[in-house]
């Protein structure tokens, strides 16, 4: 059985103490991997390999009550960490609690005498509490199992008792479940949007892993007349596909669902919409706000937002003075091979727009000096309609 450290982080560093046998199993390394210098060797422990650098050194820990993947840093002949230290990356992996190696193993008995069967969830999902939010649904994210009473169809067959969905072989599941969906498609991008951010914080736990359990377990946040007829057709076809040989465990599954959610809930003319309203948008008074909508709308559109129609298309969406102070900026050249990104030009916009804006407050500042002594100011450049200035001078806004 591995062993591992406890210990409590914090912003202080504390020393950690490497394995020196690799003795951790696959699905906790995934991408971790051992180096052996020697027993005793200060070297000899596990480490990965990330985007930015090779050969990190890292460790397994637990603490504050939980475990975890912390970067270590060679501090006074001692290898160190703190809580900014904790990794969290898709390239490793986690505790399974039903592993017999992991320190607090629990076996899991099989509660039900029958299988698991499409048409047993079928039923348990029927039963499923419509919202499961409520406070009298103990949802995975409480920790809680829901026990469901699920029939077996044969008259003279007890009533069995299954686990559905927060039976994993990996604990609950974590973070904030999707809002239900009621089948508008004016919500479908958010439900997916939070859908999909949710299924990733818990891509280890079986619930997500296998594909039929995703299924099912999606469709229980789905909820509403619009949706129920849906949701029975969807079983039926699971039923089906099961029909035809296909494992819990194939990809096709999940698949072929979200095509049929697609063609079922994606507003077909979307895309149509969001280039129409992209191309009508205007800089208006936020200019966060203006590149949040912008990104939005590109996104929806199919706009790849450094593409070169994309940056045309800023360029006349933001104001005329904000865009010819960017490509007068002393940083901007025309002719360059690699033309900015689209990343550029938002950081060269916000610049500008902050410059422009501590000068407006000075010279507002500096008039009202001369107004509370009764003295008659100098004249001095007005912002002007548009904020481009006297004469139309796009210097004065954002130079």
């Amino acid at each position: 059985m591995a062993t591992t450290q406890t210990y409590t982080l914090s912003n202080e560093f504390i020393q950690i103490f490497r394995r020196q046998q690799n003795d951790l199993p696959e699905h906790v390394k995934v991408n971790v991997y051992f180096d052996d210098q020697g027993p005793g060797h200060p070297n000899t422990g596990y480490y990965l390999d990330t985007p930015r650098k090779q050969h990190v050194p890292i460790e397994f820990i637990e603490a504050n009550g939980t475990y975890y993947w912390v970067k270590l840093l060679f501090r006074q002949d001692k290898w160190q960490t703190n809580q900014r230290g904790i990794y969290n990356g898709s390239d490793v992996g986690w505790w399974i609690i039903s592993d017999p190696q992991h320190p607090n193993h629990i076996f899991y008995e099989q509660e039900a005498s029958v299988p698991l069967t499409i048409a047993a969830v079928t039923t348990a999902l029927q039963q499923l509490p419509t919202c499961p939010n409520t406070p009298d649904y103990p949802t995975a994210m409480e920790g809680q199992q829901e026990e469901i009473n699920v029939a077996t169809g044969q008259a003279q067959q007890d009533v069995q008792r299954i686990n559905v969905i927060t039976n994993t072989s990996n604990g609950t599941l974590k973070g904030n479940p999707p809002p239900i969906f009621d089948g508008d498609r004016n919500k479908t991008h958010k439900f997916l949007v939070n859908w999909h951010l949710w299924a990733s914080v818990n891509r280890n736990n079986d619930a997500i892993k296998n594909y039929l359990s995703r299924i099912v377990t999606m469709l229980s946040y789905m909820d509403g007349v619009c949706v129920d007829a849906w949701k029975e057709e969807q079983l039926n076809k699971l039923n089906e596909e099961k029909d035809d040989g296909t494992l819990e465990t194939d990809e096709g599954l999940w698949d072929h669902f979200m095509e049929r959610f697609n063609n079922a809930f994606t507003n077909q003319n979307r895309r149509s919409e969001a280039y129409q309203e992209l191309c009508k948008l205007k800089q208006g008074d936020s200019l966060d706000d203006f590149f949040a909508k912008f990104k939005q709308l590109a996104n929806e559109a199919g706009f790849p937002l450094d593409d070169k129609g994309t940056i045309e298309t800023l360029k006349h969406a933001m104001t005329q003075g904000l865009t010819s102070t960017i490509i007068n900026s002393p940083t901007f050249n025309p002719t360059t091979k690699d033309p900015w990104t689209f990343k550029e030009w938002e950081e060269q916009a916000c610049k500008s727009h902050l410059k422009w804006k501590a000068a407006a407050e000075f010279t507002q500042r500096h008039q009202g000096l001369f107004q509370a002594f009764k003295l008659a100011p100098r004249q001095v450049n007005n912002p002007g309609r548009g904020g481009y200035g006297r004469n139309n001078n796009w210097r004065n806004k954002y130079d």
